[in-house]
């Protein structure tokens, strides 16, 4: 299963998570948050470190693509 930013992020947040530093920002201001709702989204649960991770790993592969 491939997953992409919008699996499992509103539009807002994806915007937020490009404008951010790195993966601890993400968790702070996004992941940890919405955890149950991205939990819910995904259909597992995760832990908002690892999730910060993966928007992180997904957005540096986005700006590689430009």
């Amino acid at each position: 299963m491939i997953i992409e930013l919008e699996d499992f992020l509103t539009k807002e947040e994806i915007s937020l998570a490009f404008s951010l530093e790195n993966a601890a920002a993400i968790e702070e201001k996004i992941t940890r948050p919405q955890i149950k709702r991205i939990n819910e989204t995904i259909g597992q649960e995760n832990d908002p470190l690892y999730m910060a991770y993966l928007v992180e790993f997904l957005i540096a592969q986005r700006r590689d693509l430009k």
